[in-house]
């Protein structure tokens, strides 16, 4: 059994940052990665990423049926792939607000302390001092935004949005060209931003194609790793610590296979209960969006014809042209209601037709404004369904269950009409193909989110840090019950951020490297 001092589970937003940062000590590290490689076309060229949906950089899973959204099942895209899901994102770069991290009332997760490792890890195209201008993840202004957009955020500005060209945080209110992790034409994922650093070090260790089976602990303390490659069950060692890095779905399910969880469900599908810890797989939030969309005038193409093959070898030979855009190309960030302390609502605007419900972008002349809500109610659970690694969680999302969400997107569904029925944006539709012309009370618009509400992708909080003592995690990210096993990924927030949550979920695998070198 090889041993290593730290094993880090997942290669994504986390995971990557956590085992560059380690691995640029003396400490050996291993990262184990169920996904392989991201050298492929969808994953570098940025417009592409909606084709990796259900293929194979996808763990590909899906929700129950969710009795608020008429018992509809969402699919639940992650990235299995170096990178994880900042392989298939669309790389949005959002940090979050100040009123985000200090709600968590949690030492050393503050503000003042996360602000400092955003910083760190960005090399951001505004500069400092508000941004970082050395760190591994680029941060670039969408190159070549479509006319629709540029049309769509001065809009949003003649409907009373104010101009903001730092939408990333802590000020989030505003307008503007959305912060992407696009860099020279390629998508710049955390594979990209950390590793080839890593693997330049005889200390690092990464494996790709390894399901994690389970952490092994043995006396209260993490031990080691089972996993499976190509077949066949292996073990690694871990002298010091065992981190996962899974994901909001991935990491509460390890945590119970593992035997951490509540030891009634368990008992239930057949593991043996090690650490009674009834939060794991519990509050689990989401950022859930609607998408409308509306028919545009012949002349304004937007992204439709972004199949011809002449883009494609634009973007092979120049790295230029449609297939770097991102999709979702211009951001508004807004308060459905004005006694709100922040914004509640990310307004996303792209220059193609979106389909959430089939997680698709049909390409047809049409351009959609994406709801993104920050402040859901509705909490869900992660529970794994059997001691199985390869059966997926059951996945609870309980989206729109809380009436004041529903209340949310019906005001947002009209502030958004109202944007795009102002110059110089109103020039560039015709028809509303989503809703609708027809649906226009409040309960027609509730009837109409109730069947085609999906999701941004954000799922966190699943195992949650807290001070607590029937918290999953304590503040430095520790299982609580077990020795030398961490968590760094989206699952430990306490409370969802306002933000695309790559760049919050990188900040983690950042501080969780600053607490293992502190605790040495």
């Amino acid at each position: 059994m090889p041993d290593y001092d730290y094993i880090v589970i997942g290669a994504g937003s986390a995971g990557c940052a956590l085992a560059g940062r380690l691995a640029a000590g003396t400490a050996s590290v291993l990262l184990l990665e169920a996904g392989g490689s991201d050298r492929r076309l969808t994953v570098r060229a940025p417009l592409a990423f909606a084709a990796q949906m259900g293929g194979p950089t996808d763990w590909n899973f899906s929700s129950v049926p969710e009795p608020a959204c008429d018992d509809r099942v969402i699919p639940q895209p992650r990235g299995r792939v170096l990178g994880g899901t900042s392989s298939m994102n669309a790389m949005v770069w959002v940090r979050g607000t100040q009123i985000d991290y200090d709600g968590w009332q949690l030492p050393g997760w503050g503000w003042s302390d996360v602000e400092p490792v955003f910083r760190r890890v960005e090399s951001h195209y505004l500069g400092g001092p508000a941004h970082g201008t050395s760190g591994p993840v680029r941060v670039t202004r969408l190159p070549e935004p479509d006319v629709t957009s540029t049309r769509w955020v001065a809009a949003a500005r003649a409907a009373g949005i104010s101009d903001n060209e730092d939408l990333g945080g802590p000020d989030l209110d505003g307008t503007s060209i959305a912060p992407v992790t696009v860099w020279k034409g390629q998508r710049w994922n955390t594979a990209r931003a950390y590793l080839p650093a890593a693997r330049r070090r005889s200390n690092f260790t990464s494996v790709t194609g390894a399901l994690v089976h389970r952490v092994v602990i043995r006396d209260g303390s993490a031990v080691g790793v089972e996993y499976e490659r190509k077949g066949q069950l292996r073990v690694a060692g871990a002298n010091r610590e065992v981190i996962l890095s899974a994901g909001a779905y991935g990491t509460p399910q390890l945590l119970q296979l593992s035997g951490i969880g509540a030891a009634d469900h368990l008992r239930a599908v057949g593991i043996a209960p090690i650490v009674e810890s009834p939060g794991v797989g519990t509050n689990l939030t989401d950022h859930p969006a609607a998408a409308m969309s509306w028919d545009t005038r012949p002349d304004f193409v937007g992204l439709s014809d972004a199949q011809k093959p002449q883009w494609l070898l634009r973007w092979v030979f120049r790295r230029t042209g449609k297939m770097t855009s991102n999709a979702m190309e211009a951001l508004a960030h807004i308060r459905s209601h004005p006694e709100l302390p922040a914004p509640d609502f990310q307004l996303i605007h792209s220059p193609s037709y979106v389909n959430l419900v089939a997680m698709e972008q049909e390409l047809r002349r049409a351009s959609s404004v994406l709801q993104s809500y920050w402040t859901p109610k509705s909490r869900g659970t992660v529970l794994a369904q059997s001691a199985d690694p390869r059966d997926a969680p059951e996945i609870r999302l309980n989206t729109l269950s809380h009436p004041d969400d529903v209340q949310a997107f019906v005001r947002v569904v009209r502030r958004t009409r109202e944007i795009v029925a102002t110059e110089p944006f109103a020039s560039v539709v015709t028809a509303e193909l989503h809703p609708g012309p027809d649906v226009v009370t409040d309960a027609q618009i509730e009837a109409w989110l109730r069947s085609s509400v999906a999701t941004t992708g954000h799922p966190a909080c699943s195992a949650a840090m807290g001070n607590d003592a029937d918290s999953v995690l304590d503040e430095k990210l520790k299982v609580r019950g077990v020795h030398g096993l961490r968590v760094a990924d989206a699952s430990v927030f306490p409370c969802i951020p306002r933000a695309n949550t790559n760049a919050p979920a990188i900040m983690v695998g950042e501080r969780c490297a600053d607490f293992i070198r502190d605790d040495q």
